[in-house]
């Protein structure tokens, strides 16, 4: 006991000293005071709510053009066109921490496209300023998922919940807490946040306590936020809630009966925000259905594949050097290559570990320039690929933001739904 207490003053000490060496805090890290409405039925109504707590969290600060993008979006199917597949399925999308519903278009495209009845929703303390992310409870998100299901009622026969890390983790909640309901046709999961990566989560909580006495501690990262459309200075408490928020559900899990409904996951192997050896034993272990499928993206060998695996689990190497990828990153997966901001060719560069803002730099690194600026290829040592030790050993890396393999993800998402359909012959 008196080593683990040793040790906890330790790590608390290092995080009041980084935090006293952080940035300066700015007005945007405080909170603003305007709390996201929780969906609605009337999701017109839920928009324009939200539109307005945006419009006055950010002070006039943020562009008309980048508030739209970080709004719920909804897409009704065409009458006309999709009269034939009534009544209509819902695919409800679900992002991630720090996201907004942007980083979920390009899936919502591709549902929309087969007619199904989509909508994605904003999470409580996202899409404001991150200061809102201070005093904002898992417990919130929880209710927007159930808000955000019961917004379908009587407008769709079946909903499929479609999760982006933080969001997978809230819709496996979901269903353990309501029992595999029957209105959930499936899940289809991108990155799964069971569990973080880190493994200093735990005091995330102490660590939130402090920066109510001193501020800056509060925080894990400050960055100028130069992304237009999710948040890049991260809160302690944030943390905290993704760690509370999966505890508890790792904990369902162990209590109440397997997850049978059917699942697709997909994750990078490298992922470095998320723990994908926990979504692989999740899978094999808690979720049961013959038609479960997870397809497990990885730049390493076949010598180095997981040797615990179970049916429906599925390899693909993704290491491209001609094409400048070493593997693929948390964030890339649920974007397509042609985005407009996350893109191959779009405005955002992910470089944030090269940054003075990063807490392990005192200036800017001067590879950052070339990771913002330089052209992807192995002549020139920078690649796209996870923020990983590794990786960066041997090259400048340029944290992948879009997945090359989108479409052919889309193909084996929408495969497994029409397999779940199929006794009812449907697509």
């Amino acid at each position: 006991m008196f080593i683990q207490n040793r040790f906890m003053k330790l790590i608390l000490f290092f995080f009041i000293v980084l935090g006293a060496c952080k940035g300066n805090l700015e007005s945007r890290h405080n909170p603003s005071g305007f709390k996201t409405p929780l969906p609605e039925k009337d999701f017109d109504s839920y928009k324009n709510k939200t539109r307005i707590q945006i419009e006055k969290a950010t002070g006039g600060k943020l562009e008309e053009k980048w508030i739209d993008k970080r709004l719920p979006f909804e897409y009704k199917p065409d009458d006309a066109k999709c009269a034939d597949l009534m009544p209509y399925k819902g695919a409800l999308l679900i992002h991630g921490l720090t996201d907004t519903p942007f980083i979920m278009s390009d899936l919502g495209e591709r549902f929309k496209e087969k007619c199904y009845w989509v909508r994605s929703i904003l999470l409580p303390g996202h899409g404001t300023i991150p200061g809102d992310l201070l005093d904002v409870d898992y417990e919130e998100w929880v209710k927007a998922i159930d808000a955000g299901v019961d917004s379908f009622q009587g407008q769709v026969e079946d909903i499929y919940l479609v999760g982006f890390s933080t969001g997978t983790s809230l819709s496996l909640h979901y269903v353990l807490r309501k029992k595999n309901p029957k209105s959930i046709k499936g899940l289809v999961f991108l990155a799964p946040g069971i569990k973080e990566k880190s493994h200093l989560g735990f005091v995330a909580s102490l660590i939130a306590g402090i920066g109510n006495i001193i501020p800056k501690v509060a925080w894990l990262e400050i960055h100028p936020d130069e992304d237009k459309v999710k948040y890049e200075s991260f809160t302690a408490n944030a943390g905290a809630q993704f760690h509370s928020l999966t505890k508890n559900l790792r904990e369902l899990a162990e209590k109440n009966p397997p997850i049978t409904i059917p699942t697709f996951m997909a994750i990078s192997s490298a992922d470095a925000t998320v723990d994908s050896d926990q979504a692989r034993i999740f899978f094999c272990k808690i979720m049961e259905n013959a038609k479960n499928q997870m397809i497990w993206y990885t730049a390493k060998e076949k010598k180095d594949d997981p040797k615990e695996t179970c049916g429906g689990f599925i390899v693909k190497r993704v290491r491209n050097l001609d094409a400048g990828i070493l593997d693929y990153a948390h964030l890339s997966l649920p974007v397509h290559p042609d985005n407009i901001y996350y893109g191959r060719n779009g405005e955002y560069k992910s470089c944030l570990a090269y940054s003075k803002f990063s807490h392990i730099n005192e200036q800017d690194d001067p590879n950052l320039k070339k990771c913002k600026e330089g052209k992807i290829g192995f002549k020139n040592s920078l690649m796209y690929g996870e923020h990983t030790d590794e990786n960066k050993k041997d090259y400048v890396v340029r944290r992948l933001t879009f997945n090359p393999m989108f479409n052919e993800m889309m193909k084996d998402i929408f495969k497994f739904i029409k397999n779940i359909n199929k006794d009812k012959g449907e697509s």
